[in-house]
């Protein structure tokens, strides 16, 4: 290789393994019980995306991973960085420039972190959604929750909404932590519409109940098994709304119970769930709960489950309704209706790709795995924007190292 060629080799390297995950492209969105989508339904990238697409697109992929990927995905930069940086030190043997530069890395990670976390910046968003249908969630939180009371001050009914709006949902279910935050339907309207609900801490369960504005006393169904198969009877019968199970913890503590839950009136499960904590279910299990929801008729949805961190909508729910279009009013009982009606048909769970909890790659090639499996569901334009990145960054550092003097030009200067 030449010496010309060598100093390209870096974006050369990159440019190529971006063009081959295109060539191994995959969807970027798609329904987990394997139906296909309506046609025209799409994600819609904001321009700023496009602009800055390595910033935003790694900010979506590390906000779509597992608690223990995203542990594992932060140590494998850090370790790829120190062993770019030893490297180099090896080459100059310069400490204090090396010193230096892991205090600004430490600077600059902390701010990606920092912003990922609590900017609420421009969404992708669902769009296309064909008439008669509306996007929905099912599970979200306001400060009013105990996890993030006194934490998410500003996060406040209007401020779920205002997520929600730029991520394309029509109607969602605020589901506070065993508490009401308001009355939805003091809330102004218009979409997206605030549906009532609730998150109920039963024994080592979380279950959510849609369509009730009570408060319910989680204290008889908080102390045992019993407990829970009792909060399932009485979600219909005593406060009128349907069940939902909520991940991670029917998967943790209640695998082995789901078949007496459904027997109990368990209305339905979430089989996505894109909180961090919730985000590891595998591919296996989440088929299997797919499996005894349809055969014995239960929903399944995909949840945002948000309490107010990131601006990264992972996964929607289409729901055909008789008023479809969010403009037609409120449509929080026409869900309701359709769930209570349909069982299993009445919700088309649409989601995006990313890199999951139990793909191929190890733990320890997380960070390279969530490049590469974002790299494979990027649409073109953001394709053309990494390409823009990837080589302006390598112009500017041949620029910045051409201004700078070498060490036999220092001496000759000094001279």
């Amino acid at each position: 290789m030449t010496p010309d060629l060598r100093r390209w080799a870096a974006p050369l390297s990159i440019t190529v393994a971006l063009l081959v995950a295109r060539v191994a492209s995959v969807p970027a969105i798609t329904d987990p019980t394997g139906a296909p989508l309506p046609t025209g339904v799409s994600l819609s990238t904001p321009w700023l995306h496009v602009i800055a697409a390595p910033l935003f697109t790694l900010w979506d992929g590390m906000s779509m991973l597992s608690m223990s990927r995203l542990e594992h995905c932060l140590l494998g930069f850090a370790g790829l960085y120190v062993l770019w940086r030893f490297i180099r030190w090896w080459q100059h043997r310069r400490v204090v420039r090396e010193l230096g530069y892991a205090a600004l890395a430490f600077v600059v990670s902390a701010l990606f972190i920092v912003a990922g976390a609590i900017w609420h910046r421009p969404m992708v968003a669902l769009t296309g959604v064909p008439g008669g249908m509306i996007a929905v969630d099912f599970h979200s939180h306001s400060n009013a929750s105990h996890d993030v009371e006194g934490i998410m001050r500003n996060w406040d009914v209007q401020a779920v909404r205002r997520w929600h709006a730029r991520a394309g949902f029509d109607a969602f279910f605020l589901t506070d932590h065993n508490t009401q935050n308001t009355n939805p339907r003091q809330i102004p309207p218009g979409a997206p519409y605030v549906c009532s609900g609730i998150e109920v801490s039963a024994w080592r369960a979380h279950v959510v109940l849609l369509g009730t504005s009570e408060v319910v006393d989680r204290g008889p169904y908080a102390q045992s098994l019993d407990g829970v198969l009792a909060l399932l009877r009485d979600a219909s019968a005593k406060f009128g709304a349907i069940s939902i199970a909520s991940i991670p913890e029917y998967e943790r503590n209640h695998w082995d119970n789901l078949e007496a839950w459904v027997a109990a009136g368990l209305g339905g499960f979430e089989i996505v769930n894109a909180s961090p904590k919730a985000n590891g279910l595998s591919r296996v299990r989440r088929d299997s709960v797919i499996a005894l929801a349809h055969r014995t008729d239960r929903i399944v949805v995909g949840v945002s489950d948000q309490h107010g961190w990131g601006a990264t909508s992972m996964v929607w729910n289409l729901v055909s309704v008789s008023n479809g279009s969010p403009r037609s009013g409120d449509p929080c009982a026409a869900i309701l209706g359709r769930l209570t009606s349909s069982g299993f048909q009445a919700v088309q769970v649409v989601e995006r790709h990313r890199l999951r909890a139990d793909s191929a790659w190890p733990t320890w090639l997380t960070a390279i795995g969530l490049v590469w499996e974002t790299w494979r569901a990027m649409s073109w334009p953001l394709v053309v924007g990494w390409l823009a990145w990837i080589w302006l960054a390598a112009v500017a550092v041949r620029l910045g190292r051409s201004l700078v003097p070498t060490h036999g030009e220092s001496s000759q200067l000094a001279v």
